[in-house]
């Protein structure tokens, strides 16, 4: 099974398969490696969809029958990627969805406090399901989205190659990230999980699986100063809309009904 799975992977690279969205002329996204170790998708033999999306993923093919028990993976259903688990119904984010919010955020909240527009560069540091990123990188930002959960990163980069979005993506801890890079950027974007709310309906699902997911041990106040030297203009920190900013007092806000940005001057 083991060599029916490389053979077909083989071929399916042999065929140059670079997008799934459309026509010949349209932006190809590329992606910087994740990690020296590839992240595993878990695939039946004859699932050749699965095999296009190892292979412009950069993902390691390996038998369905291996994979985990109680532990979400990465697989394909219905032609997607989607992140299964062996007593969950497998998450698929509808690239359709994603791309209704994005077509919509011309004027938002996260637009007008990030100060969205073309060649602005802005590092998403925790970049989740990548939806923002991907927001800021449809308005023509420069966008580098880090995501430290190697799954939750591959479905962002598979939402990005859907969308046709040429954000960059690195699969990597914020606090690690900025003392390593000599990256300066205009805006350091900020979309931590949000503390739980006892009286708030519970989330989407998506955002729940990605809850269980997340990392819980960053110290973002860590993350923010160190951001403070790698930023040209702002920091912007998305809370909801009631949260307090923690002894950080933003030089403004934007907010909306739901959820406010904290904007720090930084220059």
């Amino acid at each position: 099974m083991g060599a029916e799975l490389a053979d077909r992977r083989s071929l399916v690279r042999e065929k140059g398969v670079t997008s799934t969205s459309g026509s010949s002329d349209e932006t190809v996204v590329k992606f910087d490696p994740i990690e020296s170790v590839r992240t595993p998708i878990f695939l039946s033999s004859d699932d050749d969809r699965g095999f296009e999306l190892a292979s412009t993923l950069d993902l390691e093919s390996k038998d369905i029958q291996s994979a985990p028990i109680d532990d979400w993976y990465l697989g394909c259903k219905r032609d997607e990627l989607a992140l299964c688990h062996s007593s969950e119904d497998p998450l698929v984010i509808s690239e359709h969805s994603v791309r209704t919010k994005i077509d919509e955020a011309r004027d938002t909240h996260l637009a007008r406090a990030c100060m969205a527009r073309p060649g602005r560069v802005v590092l998403d540091a925790f970049g989740g399901w990548g939806i923002d990123g991907l927001t800021l990188s449809a308005l023509g930002c420069e966008v580098t989205i880090l995501e430290v959960n190697p799954l939750v990163c591959a479905m962002a980069r598979y939402l990005a190659q859907e969308l046709g979005c040429a954000a960059k993506f690195v699969c990597a801890d914020a606090e690690r990230y900025l003392q390593d890079t000599d990256e300066v950027f205009d805006v350091v974007y900020f979309d931590p999980m949000f503390p739980v709310h006892p009286k708030s309906a519970k989330p989407a699902r998506r955002m729940q699986i990605l809850e269980l997911l997340a990392r819980k041990d960053t110290d973002i106040g860590q993350v923010f100063e160190l951001a403070k030297n790698r930023t040209r203009d702002r920091i912007v920190v998305k809370r909801r809309r009631t949260e307090n900013a923690r002894g950080l007092v933003p030089d403004w806000n934007v907010s909306g009904r739901t959820v406010r940005f904290d904007v720090y001057q930084t220059r």
